[in-house]
């Protein structure tokens, strides 16, 4: 399912980022991808587990930056 949700995310950044240019659709996926990352960040930081958390923020830092770019 997660899986699911991280293409639907990227198939959408790619309808409003640039190949067809629907905004609306490209903000809504990059603030379900931001949403999707902050909750691992806060699964990471519950679980203790510091070590590799590295990733999740470095993805969360691309989706945050892509939102940032669509508004």
């Amino acid at each position: 399912m997660l899986g699911a949700l991280k293409a639907a995310g990227a198939v959408g950044l790619l309808l409003g980022l640039g190949l067809l240019g629907v905004r609306p659709i490209g903000i809504a996926a990059a603030l379900g991808l931001v949403m999707v990352f902050i909750g691992a960040v806060a699964t990471h930081v519950r679980a203790r587990v510091f070590y590799n958390i590295a990733f999740p923020m470095g993805y969360l830092a691309l989706a945050v930056a892509s939102l940032a770019v669509l508004l």
